[in-house]
């Protein structure tokens, strides 16, 4: 379905009652993916007590939940050209479900990454689907407050995993709470079924339409990858965007334990107001980015400084006195979120026709990142220590080796035009 398509409909522009409805049935589906996405930073404790787990062990079996989503990246363009979003997305959290109840039930650390890798591969469209849907049925300058509300309302599900989780953890242990999200995964699989019109669905193909080659879509991401702002930004996005991601999703709350000593409720709450900081950069980021658009400073420009100081107090926080590190990780979340910017700047560079295979390429770049980070970071740790070295210094010394690599990959970020050939950077044509 296109644009078009969706425009001769007599329910275009959706409105109203029914728009609120579809986005609470997008919103629930995409606070329950964020809230999977970085709880173990809160239960992590717990698995590697009752099932022994090592660090390196604990950031393989986290990263399968990036890997899940990142398998899922290429063909979901396809399919929500396809099928749709709510057929594409309403199938796939079936995966989350099946992978919650998994990890409720798992007794070894194969099982946790296979239910993690499901969860992943669940929840994969639930933000693109609901990008998809919005850009296809609303009206045009609702976009970016739509895109805003969203990551909103996935904040709330990474706040929703902190206090309240550490709270049940002692009532019903980490199983009891992974059959609450599988519970409620159902009804947002529910809730998508029912409450998104089947008039959106996209026209079914005539029965004689038979694609050339099963994988001509993606061969179609070729003209992405080649071009100068791709290679401009693929370090940026695999080391910092990813980097913040694999942190905030699991190393974080080691951070809050191990290099700043707290005790594990304490290390709950300032996750919690982590994530408080994140719901201010993004609303932030409603107004900002427009004032200075009207000043003649472009998003990608604003997203590219708040990265730097993200980057800056992410330094900072890790040879801080304890007492105001953890001010410098609020610091390094409230800018890190200047990053989902930067991914929308990158987008329009694009023509429309390949958008949704410009998004989904840099959407690789971060989730591969952040299985390398999350896993590395892990595997850094064990090794260090396996040499002698103490936890602390062992954490300090893996933390600093990725952020050594992000340091690299923003001078890139501002070198590559410098340093690449102009024509480069030409939009592709298809």
């Amino acid at each position: 379905m296109n644009n078009t398509i969706s425009t001769q409909s007599s329910l275009y522009p959706i409105q109203g009652w029914l728009a609120i409805r579809i986005f609470c049935c997008f919103a629930l589906a995409y606070l329950l993916s964020y809230g999977l996405r970085v709880i173990n930073a809160v239960i992590a404790p717990h698995l590697m007590n009752d099932l022994g787990i090592s660090n390196s062990t604990l950031g393989a079996m986290s990263s399968a939940y990036f890997i899940g989503f990142f398998f899922m990246q290429l063909p979901l363009g396809h399919w929500l050209d396809k099928y749709g979003s709510r057929k594409s997305e309403g199938f796939l959290l079936l995966f989350a479900v099946a992978g919650s109840i998994i990890f409720a039930l798992a007794d070894s650390i194969y099982l946790l990454a296979l239910g993690n890798g499901l969860v992943g591969i669940g929840v994969s469209a639930c933000l693109m689907a609901a990008f998809t849907f919005y850009a296809r049925w609303f009206k045009p300058e609702l976009q970016s407050s739509l895109a805003s509300a969203m990551l909103i309302c996935g904040t709330a599900g990474a706040m929703l995993t902190t206090i309240p989780v550490q709270m049940a953890l002692p009532l019903i242990g980490w199983r009891g709470v992974f059959w609450v999200i599988a519970t409620l995964l159902v009804i947002s699989v529910i809730g998508i079924q029912l409450g998104i019109p089947r008039e959106t669905d996209p026209p079914a193909l005539p029965s004689d339409h038979h694609e050339s080659n099963t994988f001509d879509w993606i061969k179609a991401y070729l003209p992405i990858l080649k071009n100068g702002r791709f290679l401009q930004v693929l370090p940026m996005a695999l080391f910092n965007q990813g980097g913040y991601y694999a942190i905030q999703t699991l190393w974080l709350g080691n951070w809050f334990r191990e290099l700043i000593h707290l005790s594990q409720k304490d290390a709950a709450n300032h996750l919690f107001i982590f994530n408080v900081t994140l719901l201010m950069g993004f609303a932030a980021n409603l107004l900002i980015p427009r004032l200075l658009n009207k000043k003649g400073i472009s998003t990608f420009n604003y997203s590219r400084v708040l990265g730097g100081l993200a980057l800056l107090f992410q330094i900072l926080a890790l040879f801080a006195p304890p007492q105001y590190a953890s001010i410098c990780l609020f610091l390094f979340g409230l800018f890190g979120t200047s990053f989902i910017l930067g991914q929308l700047s990158f987008i329009q560079f694009f023509p429309k026709s390949i958008s949704g295979k410009a998004s989904n390429s840099f959407n690789i770049l971060i989730f591969g990142g952040a299985i390398l980070i999350q896993w590395g970071v892990g595997v850094l740790i064990d090794v260090f220590i396996g040499q002698g070295i103490m936890k602390v210094p062992a954490f300090q010394l893996a933390l600093g080796m990725m952020l050594a690599l992000q340091a690299i990959s923003y001078l890139w970020l501002w070198l590559a035009p410098l340093v690449l050939h102009p024509s480069r950077f030409l939009p592709p044509t298809d």
